[in-house]
């Protein structure tokens, strides 16, 4: 695979991992600070369950990192400027197409 190739299949797992209405909501409350699994599950009504599934894709798309405080998992964003900046990005093409 040549280094083009790697570049191209590795903007694809993110945006595949991007591609998700849940996922992408997980990553606007992360753009404003680091969370803990029960502050997400408020935050965005969803069951542990759901909830722990996508964050293991953004996880392993490289999007988040977790922390282990005691008995709580606090997820950050490894890229805030970077990830910020994408749904930035996406939320302007989104306004652009209702036009």
């Amino acid at each position: 695979m040549t280094n083009n190739s790697k570049q191209d299949s590795t903007m694809a797992n993110l945006a595949r991992a991007m591609s998700h209405t849940l996922r992408v909501q997980i990553l606007q409350e992360l753009v404003m600070g680091s969370c803990i699994v029960s502050e997400l599950m408020d935050r965005l009504a969803v069951e542990a369950s759901l909830l722990s599934k996508h964050l293991a894709v953004l996880r392993e798309a490289g999007l988040i990192e977790c922390e282990t405080e005691w008995r709580c998992r606090r997820y950050n964003l490894r890229m805030p400027e970077a990830v910020a900046a994408v749904l930035k990005a996406l939320d302007e093409a989104s306004h652009g197409s209702e036009k």
